[in-house]
């Protein structure tokens, strides 16, 4: 019930973006209520200004879908940021084991002389990796949960079935460089097709409340008639339909998003 509810909230979903975006610090309720209490605020503040419900419903709307959209653009900055600099990563740690070093010694070249985003992450598996299999195993398990990337989920399994079954390492390192790289440059391609309806997007969105705060500026009075019951229907229809068309625009626009591996934890 508990894993229902989360996910009905979004609270799974909220937790793997803030990982992904590199704000693992903040948790996915804090994240939630920043998010609502910057719409609220911002619904009456369009209040005050206007006097009109449905435009401040509409202002606290769409401060909390820019806040959304801000979220997911430093992610998947951030994101592809990381990706690029872990394939780099692999490709090298693939050489070293090729060379007759081992995983640890892997480790240890990428922490020192890897690419400089992706050192902390090696770093953080170096000290476990000196000790027991078992803490190396706890300590990637636990760095992939905190990272939330699906590049590393792949990295992070190979990882355990070398430690664990003896797997060889560098097939599968090699055969993850392959397969990444395809993707990275298919999702670059499909950014640059993508670029136009993402910023109609945006635009559609701050265009309303824009055009909405020069006429109120410049000719208050043209909004009187929206301030009678009569009016605030028509104008609620009004933006429904607009709601309507730009969620269709967002989702045309919307990159497919990687999947990330489920797995059970095994016992050791």
């Amino acid at each position: 019930m508990a894993a229902r509810l989360r996910r009905a909230l979004g609270l799974e979903r909220a937790r793997e973006d803030l990982a992904q975006a590199g704000l693992s610090w903040l948790s996915e309720g804090g994240w939630i209520g920043i998010r609502g209490g910057i719409s609220i605020l911002i619904a009456l503040l369009a209040f005050a200004v206007f006097r009109v419900l449905v435009l401040s419903l509409l202002g606290g709307l769409i401060s909390y879908h820019l806040i959304g959209l801000a979220l997911e653009a430093r992610r998947r900055r951030v994101l592809l940021e990381r990706q690029r600099a872990l394939l780099e990563a692999i490709g090298y740690g693939a050489a070293v084991m090729s060379r007759g070093g081992n995983a640890t010694e892997m480790l240890k070249a990428l922490a020192r002389t890897g690419p400089y985003l992706a050192r902390g992450i090696f770093s953080e598996l170096l000290d476990p990796a000196k000790e027991l299999e078992q803490s190396s195993v706890t300590a990637v398990r636990g760095l992939r949960e905190r990272l939330a990337d699906p590049l590393f989920d792949d990295l992070a399994l190979a990882l355990e079935l070398h430690w664990r079954r003896g797997a060889k390492l560098v097939p599968a390192l090699e055969a993850l460089t392959q397969d990444w790289d395809q993707a990275l440059r298919l999702e670059r391609e499909a950014k640059a097709m993508r670029a136009g309806v993402e910023a109609s997007v945006v635009l559609l969105t701050l265009l309303p409340i824009g055009f909405l705060l020069l006429l109120q500026g410049m000719a208050p009075a043209m909004l009187a008639p929206f301030r009678s019951p009569g009016g605030q229907v028509l104008l609620g229809l009004a933006v429904a339909w607009m709601v309507l068309g730009h969620r269709v625009l967002q989702r045309m626009s919307e990159p497919p998003r990687q999947e990330r591996l489920r797995l059970k934890a095994a016992r050791p």
